[in-house]
């Protein structure tokens, strides 16, 4: 069903992206990547399929999904994790300029109305409760500030769950709760590259 399903996206956006200038097309491929991901890592994680590390294969360790993808002679690394409730994930992404990117991704879209601009709120045993900026991109991707994450997620990453709470446009919170162990396999690249320490 995955596969059928994946086959299908990526032909249509294989298609969208002969009309498109590069900049719409590189957002398009980033979207394509990630739903790819986050696909195959719900497969795997449902089916406990484990893999060795290797470039643009996707791995699992615990509830996480990694892979590193090439592109262009460059490498990114990609890691992700589904949150307790609804269809949301948590993506981490680290480029070869070592830039992080961190958003929450719903499969369709948020069941709710997002500010384009907000503060998420993340709380975990390890790190005090944090109101970080996240912009969102039509309702079904957040981005969170990405130089703060790479300060907090290595501290964040040493803790069994992350709690995630996004306010709607009329205010009302939604919390996500994500597993964040085991994860020294899935983020070591990352966290090689992408965090301050």
């Amino acid at each position: 069903m995955y596969g059928l399903w994946i086959a299908l996206f990526l032909k249509r956006e294989d298609a969208s992206q002969r009309t498109l200038g590069p900049t719409q097309a590189k957002l398009f491929d980033f979207r394509t990547v990630t739903l790819f991901l986050v696909a195959t890592a719900g497969l795997l994680v449902a089916s406990n399929v484990l893999a060795e590390q290797d470039q643009n294969e996707v791995n699992v360790q615990g509830s996480w999904a990694y892979t590193a993808r090439k592109t262009a002679g460059a490498v990114e690394d990609l890691a992700t994790t589904p949150a307790a409730e609804d269809h949301v994930w948590l993506l981490l992404a680290c480029n070869a300029d070592e830039r992080l990117t961190v958003s929450l991704i719903h499969t369709e879209q948020f069941p709710f109305t997002l500010k384009p601009r907000f503060l998420v709120k993340l709380r975990s045993n390890t790190v005090p409760t944090a109101l970080i900026e996240a912009k969102s991109v039509q309702n079904n991707q957040i981005f969170v500030a990405p130089l703060l994450m790479r300060h907090i997620m290595p501290l964040l990453m040493q803790d069994d769950e992350l709690g995630v709470s996004i306010p709607d446009s009329d205010g009302t919170v939604h919390d996500y709760t994500f597993s964040m162990q085991p994860n020294d396999l899935a983020l070591r690249p990352i966290h090689l590259h992408c965090f301050d320490f």
